[in-house]
This record gives C-alpha cells, structure tokens and sequence, in this order.
C-alpha cells in the first residue's frame, strides 16, 4: 500500500470515528433531557410541540444580586473626601506599559447587527450529594459538573459548553476568591443538611448561572437543572441496573464492593461509584467526564435495544426529589421533544480548558485558557469577549503580595464605622474630635478601596494578555519584546505594591485612632493579618466554604 492509499484509509478511519463520537454525544445529550424531562412529566412528555421555543417567550426576570455593602457616612463629608478618579490615577503610575507593548488580538471590525436567534441557554449542574444532605466533599457538597446547553431553535442546533468546576472566579454580588463550583454553596450561604426542596436550593443555582453568565460574555442564563448523587442511583435502579464492560477497577458501594476490570451487572450505587473514579483522572476532569458520556450512552442504547423506554415513568415517584429546576412541566416537556428529533451532527461539544495551579496557596485552580474562551463565546454566540486577567497565576501571586491584605484591612475599618453609625443611631453624641476622626477614617477607607478596584482592573488588564509570563522557568526562551514588557510589568507592581502598602498603612492608623476614641477596643476585635488558610476567613470570603 502506498502513502496515498495510507492516507486515504486514514481519512477515512478518521471520519467514522467522528461520526460515531458525534452519534454519542447526541444520544447522551437526548439521554439527558429525556431522564430529566420525563422524571418531571411522565409518559405525556413524548407529546410532540410544534414550536419549543414559544414556551420559553417569556423568560423569568434575573434574580437581582446583591448589591455590594456601601458605607453610606454617619456625618457630612468636607470638602477633604477624596475624589475617586485623583485616588486611581494614583494607584496606577506612569510608568503602566503602553498598550501596544502587549501582543493583543486585532478588534474584528465592526459589522451589521444581525438578525436576533431565537436562542436558550440552560445550565445543567451536577451535586456531588444525596437528598440526605451527605457528601463526599467535605461538609458541603458542591456543583462538580457544570454545562452550558446553548439551544438554537432556528438553526435546530445545540452547543454544550463544559465549564472546569475549579475556575478561580469571584461570586457576583459577594467578596472573595471561590472557585466556580462552590458560587452555589456562596448563594446558599453555606450549606443546608438535609438538602431540602427546589425553592429552598434556587438562590445557589441561580448564583451559579449568574456567575456562568459572567464566564460567558455577559450572556443570559435564565433557566437551570441540578441533579443529585440520588437521582442517579434511582434512575439506574429504576430501569433495572446496567450490564456494563468497566474499564479499570474501582471500589462502590461504601467501599463494601470492589469491580474489577470486565463485564459486569450494575445497580444505581455501582453506576454512580464508576462515574466518580478519580484514579488515573487528569487535572481538569476530562478522562472522569468521558466515562460519563460512556455510561450515559449505555443506559441510553439498553432503552432502546431492550424495548424498556415504557418504564421510564416508574422515575417519577423515585427520581423527582434528585432534581430541580426553574423550568416549567410544559417547558421541560418541550425541551425532551426538541432533544428528540436532533438530528444527528447537530450536537456541538464544546469545553473551556487550561491549567490546573500547584498547590502553591493550598487551593486548587484552574487558570481558564482565554483564547479558547473567547473562541468559544464569538463562535456559538457572535459575541466579541474580553479576557478575564484575575483568573491567572499572576493575579492569585498578587493577591497573596498584598490583595488579600488590602481586603482584610477594609473589613477592619467598616467594623469601626459601622460601629459609629450603630452608636449614632442609638442616640449617643460625638465630639467634634471623633467627628473630625470618623471623616478622616471613611476617606482612608475610600481611598483603600478605590486602590485596590483601580490596582486589580490595571493588572488584570495586563495579566490577561501575558499568560507566558507565569512560565518564568521559560525566561530563556522569551524574546527581546517579552523581556521588555515583563521589566515594564514587574516595575508597575513594585510601584503599585508600595502604594498599597501606604494606602494600607494610612486606614490602619485612622481606623485604630477612631476605634479608641469611640471606646473600641481594637486590640481585641480588629485583626490585620492574613492567615494561611485565608479561604476560612470571613474578611476575606464572604462565605465559608469547605472542601475538607
């Protein structure tokens, strides 16, 4: 056989493999839809509608965030308050390399608006916890699979965008660093046990589609599905286990039954343990997603094979409790009959990836790689993102330099602030020396917040475009362009460091002279430093969340 004739068997080795993947992925993806749709609706949710998309005409209002804390000031501010835009053209000095310094991609010139796509955007969560409130992470279970079903009814088109759950994020609404898969349990504010119904859930779904939206370019998110580790044992139980050829051992059932590689019969415990291996998983998940795309086809093809889709409303009274949603029976019903009469290759799998972060700073993250990103975002919504700069390395090393410092020493002065309103408020008089100090407290304070928002947008901006900078083991490979634009960058953090550190300094001193003066005793309710487990303070995370 010569090279032509290879290349040919190849190409068309190559395509029948495409081919069957793609049916795959649109068998899991009807698979989805149907266990979901048909749990909620029973055996009417076949009814075929004639327009799906008319169910979704009126999508539910965003639940509104909440706002960020304003100190509003307990007295009349002077003439003295500093003025926000002199405070952050002192955080970023002249010395901010010049745009052109950093290679960025060419705007795509402007076009016609085009016409509106009759679209909807899902996204499906997957608990790692059984309606008990039992988890294996730690007190608080989390939402470990996070996907994008981004329906186009004109083009009869799905797209699912798999988001790393460890992306290091912020929690719209709320203060601190999380991870993308604990914004749930932020919204919950921790975590209730037992798991309780829907509506007790919504505000950590809800948070998470906010959060998603961000990921997403600014997209709209307005409806969700989560599932629990129970609704997948009771599907799997309900339809009668799964003869299943697994792939490399594992341990299930609470550790009371070990499978060995091989054919073997198994319940919804034995299921759910084989989708959860973590052996020979890499860092980003995607050799854990792929068994489970793997089982959800098998479950799918013995429905089918066997002739058993007639038991699938046994799940209604079994699975229900597992899953929740904003959806309504009627839009559910219709999303099983839109998943129904895909057509196959009309399933586009998609997945944000990167690099997992060394356990520098004791958590795990996942630094999104933002040309993929934002490849993703123009190719399935037109949308023109921008890169997101404070989920890199870089930005995490800042933090822990002196970000986390400034957001400890702003908690500490709006302790003594919020004091001096709570006492005002209860009636109590103030001299005009404590008056003269509360002023000179809010404007330090001012001043220190607005360095920090001014800091994290001018490094940021920076740090998105440079992601080869962070491989500082690679310096003798970096041109002569790279060289110059790290000296221009490590120059503008010395100089913003040094004016952290006096911004920091000053709110410190105004915050302990008001708090003495009011009779605070600062030495016992104020505290300055950050602790190495700075996830676990509540200055620095609005909410506590564990993965023990």
């Amino acid at each position: 056989m010569n090279d032509t004739d290879m290349n040919a068997t190849a190409r068309e080795d190559l395509s029948r493999s495409q081919k069957k993947k793609t049916r795959r992925i649109v068998l899991w993806t009807v698979l989805g839809l149907l266990l979901v749709g048909l749990t909620l609706g029973g055996w009417h949710a076949y009814r075929i509608f004639k327009n799906s998309a008319s169910l979704f005409a009126h999508t539910p209002a965003a639940t509104p965030l909440p706002e960020a804390a304003l100190l509003v000031p307990a007295f009349p501010l002077n003439s003295a308050v500093p003025d926000p835009e002199r405070e952050a053209a002192a955080i970023a000095p002249s010395s901010t390399p010049e745009t052109t310094d950093i290679p960025v991609a060419a705007t795509p010139e402007p076009t016609a608006t085009p016409k509106p796509i009759n679209r909807l955007n899902v996204l499906l969560m997957g608990i790692d916890a059984y309606e008990s409130g039992e988890t294996s992470s730690g007190t608080m279970p989390h939402t470990d699979v996070i996907m994008l079903i981004a329906i186009n009814f004109d083009e009869n088109k799905v797209d699912l965008i798999s988001l790393p759950r460890d992306i290091m994020t912020t929690a719209p609404g709320h203060y601190g660093i999380y991870k993308l898969n604990c914004v749930f349990n932020v919204g919950l504010g921790g975590w209730k046990a037992p798991a309780g119904q829907s509506d007790e859930l919504a505000d950590g779904f809800l948070l998470t589609c906010r959060a998603a939206e961000e990921w997403m370019g600014g997209i709209s998110i307005p409806y969700y599905y989560g599932l629990d580790f129970q609704a997948v044992v009771d599907i799997v139980n309900a339809i009668g286990g799964i003869d299943y050829d697994v792939d490399q051992p594992f341990i299930a059932h609470g550790g009371q039954w070990s499978y060995n590689k091989g054919m073997h019969h198994l319940d919804g415990n034995g299921v759910l343990g084989y989708l959860r291996i973590r052996q020979q998983a890499d860092g980003l998940d995607s050799s854990r997603t792929a068994r489970q795309r793997r089982m959800m086809v098998a479950i799918f093809e013995k429905l089918k094979s066997e002739g058993k889709l007639s038991q699938i409303p046994a799940l209604i009274n079994t699975a229900s409790s597992g899953i929740y949603t904003n959806t309504t029976l009627s839009q559910t019903t219709a999303l099983v009959s839109f998943a129904a009469n895909l057509e196959e290759g009309s399933i586009q799998p998609r997945a944000m990836f990167g690099e997992l972060g060394e356990i520098e700073y004791e958590w795990r993250y996942a630094y999104v790689d933002q040309q993929n990103r934002m490849d993703i975002i123009r190719e399935v919504f037109g949308i023109e993102a921008e890169p997101v700069g404070t989920c890199t390395r870089q930005y995490e090393r800042w933090l822990h330099t002196v970000g986390f410092s400034a957001m400890k020493y702003m908690r500490q002065a709006e302790k003594v602030l919020h004091r001096v309103q709570e006492l005002k408020d209860a009636g109590q008089t103030f001299t005009e020396e404590q008056i003269a100090l509360y002023r000179e407290c809010y404007q330090a304070y001012v001043a220190l917040k607005d360095g920090f928002d001014s800091a994290t947008d001018t490094l940021s901006s920076q740090y998105a475009v440079t992601p080869w900078r962070e491989k500082k083991n690679s310096q003798k490979n970096w041109t002569e362009e790279n060289k110059a634009v790290d000296q221009k960058l490590t120059s503008l953090e010395t100089d913003i460091l040094q004016n952290m550190n006096d911004l920091k300094a000053s709110s410190k001193n105004t915050t302990i002279r008001l708090g003495d003066a009011i009779g605070f005793n600062t030495a016992t309710y104020l505290t300055w430093n950050v602790p190495m487990g700075w996830f676990n303070d509540p200055d620095i995370n609005e909410v506590i969340v564990n993965f023990g």
